[in-house]
């Protein structure tokens, strides 16, 4: 509706009301200054996310405004307030200002985009009004199973840096389909907790060859609606350990060649939420995956490289690649994710002093910790095998 004129307009009473399937309007060249009347104007709209106006909204005029954004439970303003069932008149019908002034609405001209800068080599992900503004070479962020930009004219091939932007926190991507495919150069992706998937659908070949990447975090990605993990770490052979324990699996029905050749991960981390009920392609999942070490000892098997394993580890009764995050990783006595010397001094240190060990300590997987325990993780360290 951006070209409607409204300047005359007194009332939008019941204007989209149970218009139950829009998910976006734009009313950027409304102008309310006259309008009085706003009773249910979005009301029962439960698929509307979002709405665009200019500085020509106003509500200065409105005397009835009863229900407007009743059972709007979807809507969410440009700076990330969501739906509050006590605030459904027009107390919250202009442009959301934060914290310090929420509101359902989304200045004009907000999008969520990319911008490559060549002189630093780095792709950054923004959700604002200012993109003709910023040099470099902006993009669109693909939809759907599309490959985005920065792939198709090869700009991926120099990239060494990702940036998230605080304002993208904002933005709602409802895919992430090849994003960082290719991406041999890329070494550092920073402001990650920034990006919001909880609207993603696909994250298809989303870090794929992307090789020379050492570490990711991924502890706080919403996983709830996707449906397609394939290639989603192909060929990420600089990857040591994995933290996928925010994980919702519930949905998804591909992870084919999800791990494939990741060949120095040794430590993958998952929780309750983790499953691979829905899945029906997984093949080759974990294909030359040969460094994975499960939680409870379990270790590599080539004739298990389809989600059979791909669950945390039960031990022998039960054998898995994934280890339970609540539980601690084997040997990692002093909590900070990785096993090495450091653990053998932590280790000597909690048998000396009596105190109740972590979950971790119990190297050899007895049942409780002892001197055997230190034994047992200076042979892994000097072997790379649990003995």
């Amino acid at each position: 509706l951006s070209h409607f004129n409204t300047s005359q307009v007194t009332s939008m009473a019941y204007m989209f009301c149970l218009c139950s399937s829009l998910t976006s309007l734009d009313l950027s060249s409304f102008n309310t200054a006259n309008v009085v009347a706003m009773t249910n104007m979005f009301r029962n709209s439960g698929s509307l996310r979002t709405v665009y106006v200019s500085s020509d909204w106003s509500t200065a005029t409105v005397g009835y405004s009863l229900d407007m954004f009743l059972n709007d439970t979807n809507l969410v303003g440009g700076q990330g307030t969501t739906f509050d069932p006590s605030h459904i008149d027009k107390t919250y019908a202009h442009i959301d200002g934060g914290p310090s002034n929420p509101g359902y609405f989304t200045a004009a001209g907000t999008e969520a985009y990319a911008v490559y800068t060549p002189e630093n080599t780095t792709l950054t992900f923004y959700y604002d009004t200012e993109r003709d503004s910023r040099p470099g070479t902006t993009y669109d962020l693909n939809t759907g199973e599309h490959e985005p930009g920065w792939i198709t004219d090869d700009t991926t091939d120099d990239v060494t840096q990702v940036v998230f932007d605080p304002s993208f926190a904002n933005a709602r991507p409802t895919t992430t389909y090849s994003w960082f495919f290719g991406m041999q150069n890329l070494q550092t992706i920073e402001g990650m907790e920034y990006l919001n998937t909880s609207e993603v659908t696909s994250m298809f070949r989303m870090f794929a060859n992307s090789s020379s990447l050492t570490s990711l975090d991924l502890s706080h990605f919403n996983t709830s609606k996707v449906t397609n993990m394939a290639y989603m770490f192909y060929r990420c052979t600089g990857l040591t350990s994995l933290d996928l324990s925010s994980f919702n699996t519930t949905n998804v029905t591909d992870m084919s060649a999800m791990f494939y050749y990741c060949s120095n991960l040794t430590t993958i981390y998952a929780s309750e939420g983790w499953s691979t009920e829905a899945v029906t392609n997984s093949t080759p999942m974990f294909n030359y995956a040969t460094s994975l070490v499960g939680g409870k000892g379990t270790t590599y098997d080539v004739n298990h490289i389809d989600k059979t394993y791909a669950h945390i580890d039960g031990g022998a009764s039960n054998p898995g690649y994934f280890t339970d995050k609540n539980a601690g990783l084997r040997g990692d006595v002093n909590g900070d994710g990785h096993v090495s010397i450091a653990d053998v001094s932590a280790l000597i240190d909690y048998l000396l002093s009596g105190e109740t060990a972590p979950a971790g300590a119990d190297c050899n997987l007895s049942g409780n910790v002892s001197i055997a325990d230190v034994s047992a993780l200076i042979d892994y360290l000097l072997s790379g095998q649990w003995p």
